[in-house]
């Protein structure tokens, strides 16, 4: 259960990440990549786990234990890693943004990934449409809310179609960035609490079949002294009983 929700919060970060890739360094994916690769390994650590406890193999479960430690250090990690990256992330997403914007009439993966930001995330521009009236580029219809590629906005915007969105793409995607964050670090803290109680539960199984082991091997060895012990030879005690001895007479029987 904790590998899928471990991989489940991984992906579903991993995808908004993806969506806005172009103005994301790749150091931001390492934890959502991080929390797929471990919620993987949990499954693999699980069946160990399950295993053992089946066979009751206090190494298979003492394995289990370390290695799901080992996962709680990781995930611990992803979420230290993942507040620690929302501190840069204004600047680069400025950089980013306004980099993209100036190239927005010449490239046309720059005119997709801002047409996308804009229209996803109900945006126009750096901090509003006059952005782009600054640089000299028409203003996009990716920031109309009809988003028709006919009309074209300049100066005057007569029509509800011709009104473009008026707060900043900045400030949405910085909001997504440190929500998607603070999702990775809480869903990690979570589920590597819920993963101490199993790491708990591990031990005292594991401590629990080694106890039961030494019970029977004490009570096997108990039963095999006692039968030892309790053994006499049947004729120390009744020699006559033990060993009978038939006393025949020497003389010949006489016929009466």
């Amino acid at each position: 259960m904790t590998g899928i929700m471990i991989i489940s919060v991984g992906t579903t970060i991993y995808a908004v990440y993806e969506d806005f890739s172009h103005f994301l360094d790749p150091s931001y994916f390492s934890p959502a990549t991080l929390l797929i690769v471990v919620g993987i390994f949990v499954f693999v650590i699980a069946f160990l786990g399950c295993c053992g406890a089946l066979r009751e193999s206090t190494c298979m479960v003492l394995v289990f234990a370390v290695s799901l430690s080992i996962v709680l250090v990781l995930e611990l990690a992803a979420a230290i890693a993942a507040y620690a990256l929302q501190d840069g992330i204004k600047n680069l997403l400025a950089d980013k943004i306004n980099a993209t914007m100036h190239e927005y009439p010449t490239h046309n993966e720059a005119k997709a990934a801002i047409d996308f930001l804009q229209s996803k995330l109900y945006c126009c521009g750096y901090d509003g449409f006059e952005d782009w009236k600054k640089q000299g580029i028409e203003i996009p219809t990716s920031c109309l809310p009809m988003g028709d590629s006919n009309i074209t906005c300049t100066s005057e915007y007569d029509s509800f179609a011709c009104h473009p969105y008026k707060p900043g793409c900045i400030k949405h995607l910085t909001i997504i960035i440190h929500r998607s964050a603070l999702y990775i670090g809480t869903g990690a803290v979570a589920i590597a609490l819920i993963q101490l109680t199993g790491i708990m539960f591990a031990c005292m199984l594991g401590r629990a079949i080694r106890r039961q082991k030494t019970e029977r091997e004490r009570r096997r060895w108990e039963l095999r002294e006692s039968l030892v012990n309790g053994y006499q030879p049947l004729g120390k005690s009744d020699p006559f009983t033990t060993f009978p001895v038939v006393y025949m007479s020497s003389e010949p029987l006489k016929n009466s």
